[in-house]
């Protein structure tokens, strides 16, 4: 910060991007604020309802996220904050047509009220799934991850995840999000690792997958994952 005098706003990213990020929100907000008393923006997508304090409850001036991913309606997110920065933005918007209201603000307040419980029930489900997903003999680890979405990451032996994946979509599992964790998204869903992953072991793609429970059961997903691995397409 000091060698960056230039510098006027820090933005913050609530969840980690690979596996090894491990940091403190408040602890980076407070180092931030005392090198350089600038505003600090956090985007908290697929922390809300999961972390004990968004970004502004850690310091941060503004917090930022989709309602989409809690289960609200398309194209809405929230922001939260400094009452100076909020009232700038109310300024900028004050068009009834730039402005949330009527049918997609009581869908938002209905999101916030259901994803609490939508979510606190699919952690039980991935915490189930761990135990049950490690006895498998063709997996090599499995471990849950809060990589944006909270996931269980499964690395097998052989280099058979595309396989995997492929025949996991036959089976009914969604290969890819329309925004990982919303209303649509009912089905698991059983998708390769993120780029960052990706980037920082390319080998990643063809050993390890996630899965997202998201509305369903720890038995059915053990079930597509099981047949996915003893299909004759996947070879060992």
């Amino acid at each position: 910060m000091q060698e960056n005098p230039d510098i006027e706003a820090a933005l913050v990213q609530y969840t980690r991007q690979v596996p090894e990020d491990c940091y403190d929100m408040k602890e980076v907000v407070d180092t931030i604020k005392r090198q350089k008393d600038i505003p600090i923006v956090t985007d908290d997508n697929y922390a809300v309802m999961k972390v004990e304090r968004i970004g502004t409850q850690c310091g941060a001036d503004l917090s930022c996220f989709s309602t989409f991913k809690l289960q609200g309606p398309e194209g809405i997110g929230c922001i939260v904050g400094k009452k100076k920065y909020i009232d700038a933005l109310i300024r900028e918007h004050y068009s009834g047509g730039s402005q949330t209201q009527g049918w997609e603000a009581m869908e938002v307040l209905r999101g916030l009220v259901n994803a609490p419980v939508a979510l606190a029930i699919q952690a039980q489900v991935i915490e189930s799934l761990l135990a049950k997903v490690q006895e498998l003999p063709q997996v090599k680890d499995a471990f849950i991850a809060n990589a944006q979405s909270k996931v269980l990451i499964v690395e097998f032996h052989e280099p058979v995840a595309e396989q995997v994946l492929a025949r996991a979509e036959k089976l009914g599992a969604l290969p890819n999000p329309v925004g990982a964790e919303s209303k649509y998204e009912i089905a698991p869903m059983f998708y390769r690792v993120s780029g960052t992953f990706r980037k920082e072991d390319p080998t990643r793609e063809q050993r390890m997958i996630r899965i997202n429970p998201n509305r369903t059961g720890p038995d059915t997903i053990i079930e597509i994952l099981k047949s996915a691995l003893e299909s004759e397409d996947v070879c060992f």
